[in-house]
């Protein structure tokens, strides 16, 4: 089963977490993701974005592709366009 499909389909041992990642309310069942996987989820390319988590005294914690992302519930994220090269 994939990130997404664990997204849509509610599992009674994984209670619905309600997110949102650029203010775009998520429902997810399953409370460990790759930060890649979230931003696909919420429509955004993770070769172009990072993932950030808005924490509760408003600094952000930014995540890479491949790091694993603890999501509870009410948790807020944003999209991160990601540098250029430099020329």
């Amino acid at each position: 089963m994939t990130q997404q499909d664990t997204a849509i389909t509610a599992d009674k041992k994984h209670p619905a977490i309600h997110i949102t990642i650029d203010s775009k309310p998520l429902v997810v069942h399953d409370d460990d993701w790759e930060a890649r996987g979230l931003l696909m989820l919420a429509g955004l390319d993770p070769a172009e974005y990072d993932l950030a988590q808005i924490k509760r005294n408003g600094t952000l914690k930014r995540f890479k592709d491949t790091h694993v992302v603890k999501v509870d519930e009410g948790d807020e994220f944003e999209s991160i366009k990601q540098d250029g090269p430099v020329a």
